[in-house]
């Protein structure tokens, strides 16, 4: 068995068969006790589960009792990073554990005959993208076969795996040890996709396209698809957040003080942090930036402010977050300015699925975060093709643009019997001119031409005009009250 004191640390202990009849009421996984008179000797095991020098021996004279106040960790996790595994840094010999996300895993091996060897492998990615293969053999391997078959949701699973082992192959493999401690090698599995839908099926298939005019009151909850390129990232707003490392929710500095160690009664000031989450009260936390990006998208009837998360953030950047914060507090640079880094993704057109939450709708919010995009030009070109509504041969039109190159006067003019061709000619002639179907088309151009959302913060013209498709947009000045 393993035993953890009160303050998280282990030591391997065991009982030989002659005296587990007197201990055997007590000795209950997740049970807590009191040990009094155990033998302590050396830890001679190639392999250690706890701590590397020592274990216990329970022998005849030895009292055990139940303990009804044990204040300590109900799990006393000990995790150790991908990084530090891929790079060879820790030993075959100590056990660890590790968290991640399973992104793909493969089918149930159970070539061999006894059960305790069937075999299942999975492949996790940790918060800063590492990736490592792990296996799972017995019961272990029959438990997560059965979750991943029966579980329906489209949400990631995390696993935690404890007294996990690392056996150094070339490449490097985690493995885990099996029900009898025997080492397996993990290859020649073959690889299946992993339970969240297929790119084509989310974006095609699953949910309703819409229009980004659709999203500024939201009316119910759904999940939408929508087709835009990316026109800017917001300057306002900060492109991270710190995430506490225990549940990656939001954390903040607390500053306390302390006195220092060298005697001289001075008080050193000490930077915590303390998680917004109610959870991990009480709780040492450390935090690790993750993405947290105010994208500006675009389509043919508005544009909206969209947040990028790390986990698709992923998809367009070569960096994580956390190496862009460093970089940039290295050189200096202000961190509440987005990193150029992220300028690549600017002018990408991207297919963005978004969840209608009932907060979205309970308050006529428009404030959505980014739940999966794709880049896929034929996922992108049939969400048009399907959707894009073709203009109506005969409908009246309008022609937006100023009816001289010099003036500063924007004119929206409807065509028909009362344009006659002249006026049609010298404006095409002298200015750039959009042709525009309906009222509602000409609602669409001028939420593209300006930038509303944006209206405070940008300096305005004293003439204002609309701008060439070739042109950064000049705002024209709408009073905020009437946004």
């Amino acid at each position: 068995m393993i035993l953890m004191d009160e303050e998280g640390r282990k030591i391997h202990a065991s009982c030989v068969k002659k005296w587990f009849p007197k201990f055997k009421r007590y000795l209950k996984e997740d049970s807590s006790i009191y040990v009094k008179k155990p033998n302590v000797a050396p830890n001679t095991s190639k392999f250690k589960f706890a701590h590397p020098e020592s274990k216990l021996n329970f022998y005849h004279d030895t009292i055990v009792k139940d303990c009804e106040n044990f204040s300590g960790s109900a799990h006393g996790f000990h995790f150790v990073d991908f990084n530090t595994i891929v790079s060879n840094n820790i030993l075959e010999s100590n056990s660890f554990d590790i968290i991640g996300h399973i992104f793909e895993y493969g089918h149930m091996d159970t070539s061999e005959q006894d059960k305790s060897k069937h075999k299942m492998l999975l492949h996790l990615q940790d918060i800063e993208d590492t990736k490592l293969k792990i296996t799972l053999w017995g019961h272990n391997a029959y438990y997560m076969h059965d979750f991943l078959a029966n579980n329906n949701s489209l949400a990631p699973v995390v696993v935690i795996v404890q007294f996990a082992r690392v056996v150094l192959f070339h490449p490097p493999t985690l493995i885990l040890v099996s029900e009898n401690g025997q080492q397996l090698s993990s290859s020649g599995i073959k690889m299946i996709a992993s339970k969240q839908d297929t790119e084509h099926d989310d974006f095609l298939k699953n949910h309703l396209f819409s229009n980004i005019e659709d999203l500024f009151e939201p009316l119910e909850e759904k999940t939408v698809i929508i087709v835009g390129t990316v026109k800017g990232i917001r300057q306002n707003i900060r492109w991270y957040y710190l995430a506490c490392s225990n549940c990656k929710k939001s954390a903040k500095e607390k500053e306390s003080s302390t006195d220092k160690v060298d005697g001289s009664h001075e008080v050193a000031e000490i930077v915590t942090y303390e998680c917004a989450n109610l959870k991990c009260k009480n709780i040492k936390i450390s935090v690790i930036p993750r993405f947290k990006i105010p994208l500006r998208v675009q389509d043919n009837t508005g544009t909206l402010t969209l947040t990028l998360f790390d986990q698709e953030a992923k998809k367009l950047f070569k960096y994580t977050a956390k190496e862009l914060y460093d970089k940039n507090k290295k050189l200096g640079n202000n961190l509440e300015l987005y990193p150029m880094e992220l300028k690549v993704v600017l002018d990408r057109k991207l297919a963005i699925k978004i969840d209608i939450t009932r907060y979205n709708v309970d308050n006529k919010s428009n404030l959505y975060g980014i739940s999966r995009l794709t880049e896929n030009a034929d996922i992108i070109d049939e969400l048009e093709k399907n959707n894009l509504t073709p203009q109506p041969a005969n409908s009246d039109s309008f022609l937006i643009g100023s009816s001289d190159v010099g003036s500063h006067d924007t004119k929206v003019l409807k065509t028909g019997e009362n344009l006659t061709p002249c006026a049609r000619d010298k404006s095409t002639a002298t200015s750039p001119i959009k042709f525009i179907s309906t009222p509602i088309e000409l609602k669409r151009n001028l939420a593209t031409c300006i930038d509303i959302d944006e209206m405070e913060n940008l300096s305005t013209s004293k003439y204002p005009r609309l701008s060439p498709p070739d042109e950064q947009p000049t705002p024209l000045l709408v009073p905020k009250k009437e946004k």
